[in-house]
């Protein structure tokens, strides 16, 4: 090898190590601008995407499922005494309670009862298993004229045509135990495959203090407690919001009309009842729903009354002020009469609703201008994590109260990063009191990067200012 040759390859490797380190030095400043970009770019999660990280999360973490949730501060003092043995109020967004009394002591439903068969028919509905408009054949077991005594009637009889809307309608105001016999024996067949699917409802939502043993709430052996029933309703109103307006906030109810009376009907003169209900019933009746509190108790819109002996006065109730819905469910009202125990639900009833507006308003992280939190992630096979709450965040918050929110974040995050993994949290204040502390945790999982990256993204981080969040 000539000697100019050796001299061209020793200059050569004298610059290796400055190329290799000017290359090094290129690489990390690529690679902290290509992590600050991705930051400053990373989009909002889309409708769709969001939909599937909360499934996720419900997955998880199932505590996120909970129906019903103890308020996370002191409440204030309710300031009344009410007349039911067993009552509980909450929130129907957050599902926060705000209020209990005995809730967990197992009462029969009595007609409350119907509220599960009204879950079950909307569900077949919506399945396209059944309609609105179907007419619902009226057997032997319907006709007021056989149903058990003292029962609540919306005084189905013998040729009549009623549609699965006007059975659904006296269920809802006249609380008819003749409508829950039609429905059950038309659209299931047999009372074992409605109370198969009933009972299976109940299963699925984890109620095991609450057992249907039939659709109407006669029974004593219906069984269910304030809070498991207040967790159904919270259910049933999400599920079927329509049926609020539909069905359960109807102040009155006529029937039967002409169009439910066939030809030889029509137009028939006065019925004697004196001697008990006839099979054939033309006599044209108007009720008025069981809940009182209907059209007089502000926002109220729902949502059934029981009464049998065992169970005393029952009451699960719902109003809506603006964006805001509280539910209650008041069992074992007393009364020595009907209208004495309508009265005790509607002072009970109208003191848990005014309490609740009167002391507490609605607070909505979606109210706030930020709900995910976008953080560098360094020595990792992704530029950064996305931090969302763990909870949907919804609370109700002292009415009066001064809310502020404080967040914290790490400024950096370093290596593998779980799913889920909590990683900061968002803190809800009333004032200087601290009402309650959400986890923010990671919207998704990333594994780490190899030793080199891991090693260059360190040096980045020195340069930063320090290795915070490793």
């Amino acid at each position: 090898m000539s000697s100019q040759k050796k001299n061209q390859l020793a200059n050569a490797a004298a610059f290796l190590p400055l190329f290799l380190a000017l290359s090094f030095i290129f690489f990390l400043f690529s690679r902290a601008n290509a992590i600050d970009s991705a930051v400053k770019n990373a989009a909002p999660l889309s409708q769709e995407e969001k939909a599937a990280l909360e499934k996720k999360l419900d997955g998880l973490y199932p505590e996120r499922k909970a129906l019903l949730k103890p308020l996370p501060y002191e409440r204030p003092a309710a300031g009344f005494d009410l007349n039911a043995e067993a009552a509980i109020l909450f929130d129907q967004e957050s599902g926060r309670i705000l209020y209990q009394k005995n809730a967990d002591i197992a009462t029969p439903p009595a007609s409350m009862t119907k509220l599960f068969l009204i879950a079950c028919v909307l569900e077949k509905i919506r399945r396209g298993e059944a309609s609105l408009e179907q007419t619902v054949p009226l057997g032997p077991d319907s006709w007021a004229s056989h149903a058990p005594p003292r029962s609540s009637l919306m005084f189905l009889g013998k040729g009549q045509i009623a549609s699965l809307e006007d059975l659904l309608s006296g269920l809802s105001v006249a609380s008819g135990n003749d409508a829950a016999a039609a429905i059950a024996g038309a659209l299931y067949g047999s009372m074992e495959d409605f109370l198969d699917d009933a009972n299976g409802l109940v299963k699925s939502l984890g109620l095991e203090k609450t057992f249907i043993a039939e659709p109407s709430g006669y029974s004593e052996n219906n069984m269910t407690t304030p809070r498991e029933m207040a967790a159904f309703c919270r259910v049933y109103i999400r599920r079927f919001p329509e049926a609020l307006e539909k069905f359960h906030s109807i102040k009155k109810f006529e029937y039967p009309k002409e169009k439910n009376l066939p030809p030889e009907q029509i137009g028939r003169g006065p019925q004697d009842f004196s001697k008990g209900i006839p099979d054939e019933i033309w006599t044209k009746f108007e009720f008025e729903n069981t809940n009182k509190l209907i059209g007089v108790l502000e926002g109220c819109d729902g949502i059934k009354t029981g009464y049998i002996d065992e169970s005393g006065y029952n009451l699960a109730l719902s109003t809506k002020r603006g964006e805001q819905r509280f539910v209650s469910v008041t069992m074992r009202g007393s009364g020595k009469s009907r209208q004495e125990g309508d009265e005790n639900r509607f002072l009970d009833g109208s003191a848990l609703h005014e309490w609740a507006y009167k002391n507490f308003r609605a607070f909505r992280p979606e109210a706030l201008s930020q709900t995910e939190f976008i953080v560098p992630l360094y020595g990792s096979e992704k530029f950064f994590v996305r931090l969302v709450l763990k909870e949907n965040g919804s609370l109700p918050v002292p009415k009066d109260g001064k809310i502020k929110i404080q967040v914290k974040t790490p400024k950096r995050l370093f290596g593998k990063i779980d799913f889920g993994q909590e990683c900061g949290s968002m803190g809800i204040y009333d004032g200087e009191a601290l009402l309650e502390e959400i986890p923010l945790v990671a919207a998704e999982g990333c594994r780490g990067a190899n030793q080199f990256v891991q090693r260059s993204d360190e040096i980045i981080l020195r340069l930063k200012g320090g290795l915070a969040g490793k």
